[in-house]
């Protein structure tokens, strides 16, 4: 049987001998006195995990230990030792305090203080399961919210105390009412199951995770070294996440996000740390794929989740902060630049270039994007007069069109004003539509395209074969070029689903007079298989990735360098 540890404090020496002996005649054997006259680092003492039970000689430090226990350790049964019988009044006072009973010195009794502490030591795990209980969340066996706010301040408290630093992690799964829709919520309670047994096999001991809501997890991290240390353990828990789950025969794939703070360098109170990884949890959320935001004062969020973001793209548009990269595009036949895509790029003062993914869906959601648009056209349209100064007359500059802003009233007399404005050549600018786009308004789109044509701009059918593909888009639409999804580039030309859908697509196009652009090429055996199906042109890291307009020139040295040695070997 376990001996139970009870801690005696009293700076008498005599309390400890008589209690000692009391306590080895328990049958059977069950007590181990810990003894202590005084306490230098008394809540070490108190919060101590061996401690069953302390009996505490009343004395000048009687209160404070008291409300120390009581606010730390509520749960740890304390007996007073007294020189007499408290009064109804002091007895009032002792149990207000804290103190679960009290003994007198000069009439201890062995049966007498073996069943108090008995007694006690069983109220106590009660307790404790009663509150474990109260605290954990009964479909993971996590902690409940109630659990991660009392786990949050002892562990802020601790690093307050020890000089360490304490990470928050906020988790959201991604979309998971689609799973309950599609597969009910008894294999949505599954995965979130899964997901939690998951994070916890990457967390260490010493940390600990809640369930926050349906799809909403907290992790507390202690001891957490630097800021990189926390974004490996993030990592970690999302690849966890990112393995596919088994419903109903189908292998399923979840995306989470995952927001993440420091304390004390991102927060200085509990409710602000919890601000402060959700708002950076929200941020997660506006990338697509698991990902991982660290908190930053530069861009965050509310705690209704808006957006200071949104205030820091306006700000953007009114000075300008967006620019163009270039993305050359190569005619196979001839080894030559035939085009670039003008993809954009946000030069934030603080964060330097952001790619469109962290910020094009809230610069939708926010009506900017007839703004940036437009900012686009121009500087693509000021990039053509810059070609043609290179003497690369012939280059074609391609520019990603939204719905929102071809079906802008406004569209068409924009675009005859910067084309004037800038004198470019419109017979060299390309907009590029996707499917999705003109599926939804097909004959308002095809009236704003017919329109543009005859300004003498020409169009390209981005992500062909990925959706709702129509055969009637290459015949009734002024499509000069089709531009091949990058996953149907992927494994050429070892993949023969992949092989025969971009031949049939160049087939196709071919006979229909249309260019067949590849994209994603990023080895020399996807461009010998395209060059073979008489592909006329490829974007991809193999030549190279988007570049600002003034590195075009020396990119097209090295290309004429790299045709030379092709022809010549």
């Amino acid at each position: 049987m376990d001996l139970r540890t009870i801690l005696a404090i009293s700076a008498n020496k005599t309390d400890h001998l008589i209690l000692a002996d009391c306590l080895d005649r328990a049958e059977p054997r069950r007590f181990r006195l810990s003894s202590s006259t005084s306490l230098e680092r008394p809540l070490d003492t108190l919060t101590d995990p061996a401690i069953e039970a302390v009996i505490l000689a009343a004395g000048p430090e009687t209160d404070y230990l008291l409300r120390l226990a009581q606010k730390h350790v509520p749960s740890l049964p304390i007996i007073l030792l007294r020189d007499s019988v408290p009064d109804s009044e002091q007895l009032r006072q002792l149990r207000d305090s804290g103190a679960q009973d009290y003994l007198v010195r000069g009439q201890l009794q062995d049966p007498m203080l073996h069943r108090l502490l008995d007694y006690s030591i069983e109220l106590k795990q009660a307790r404790s399961t009663i509150s474990e209980l109260s605290n954990r969340d009964t479909l993971t066996g996590t902690l409940n919210r109630a659990g991660f706010r009392a786990h949050l301040e002892r562990a802020m408290q601790r690093s307050q105390r020890y000089r360490f630093k304490t990470a928050l992690l906020y988790l959201n799964v991604d979309q998971f009412t689609n799973i309950n829709d599609h597969y009910g919520e008894q294999n949505g309670d599954a995965v979130i199951q899964a997901l939690s047994q998951r994070m916890l096999s990457k967390l260490r001991s010493s940390d600990s995770i809640a369930r926050l809501g349906g799809d909403e997890f907290a992790v507390i991290l202690e001891d957490v070294g630097t800021p990189a240390d926390m974004a490996r353990i993030a990592d970690k828990m999302l690849q966890a996440i990112a393995a596919p789950y088994y419903l109903e025969g189908q292998h399923v794939a979840i995306d989470a996000s995952i927001g993440g703070a420091l304390y004390p360098d991102d927060a200085s109170s509990m409710s602000e740390l919890m601000d402060h990884a959700r708002s950076a949890m929200l941020q997660a959320k506006t990338i697509s794929g698991c990902r991982f935001v660290a908190y930053s004062d530069h861009l965050q969020f509310d705690m209704q989740g808006t957006s200071t973001l949104a205030a820091e793209l306006r700000l953007a548009a009114r000075h300008n902060q967006f620019e163009l990269h270039y993305q050359p595009r190569m005619n196979l036949e001839r080894g030559q630049l035939a085009g670039l895509e003008a993809l954009l790029r946000w030069n934030h003062p603080q964060r330097g270039l952001i790619c469109p993914g962290e910020f094009i869906a809230e610069c939708e959601d926010m009506g900017l994007m007839k703004t940036i648009g437009y900012q686009v056209i121009q500087h693509a349209c000021c990039a053509l007069n810059w070609l043609g100064d290179q003497q690369m007359h012939d280059v074609v500059v391609a520019v990603n069109i939204s719905f929102s802003q071809i079906q802008d009233d406004r569209f068409i007399t924009a675009v005859k004003d910067i084309l004037q404005r800038t004198g470019a050549n419109p017979a060299r600018l390309e907009f590029e539509l996707t499917e999705t786009t003109i599926l939804k308004d097909p004959s308002a789109i095809k009236a704003r395209m017919h329109e543009l044509m005859q300004m003498g701009i020409r169009f390209s059918l981005d992500d062909f074969g990925t959706g709702f593909s129509q055969l009637t888009h290459l015949t009734e639409l002024p499509i000069s070029a089709i531009k091949v999804d990058a996953a149907f580039v992927r494994d050429l030309p070892h993949n023969p689903q992949q092989a025969a859908v971009c031949s049939l697509i160049i087939e196709m196009a071919r006979r229909l007079e249309i260019e067949v652009i590849a994209e994603g090429v990023e080895n020399h055996e996807q461009v010998s298989f395209l060059r073979g199906q008489n592909c006329e042109q490829v974007q991809g890291f193999y030549y190279s990735k988007a570049i600002p307009l003034q590195q075009l020139p020396r990119f097209v040295q090295e290309q004429r360098f790299k045709q030379r040695e092709r022809i010549s070997s």
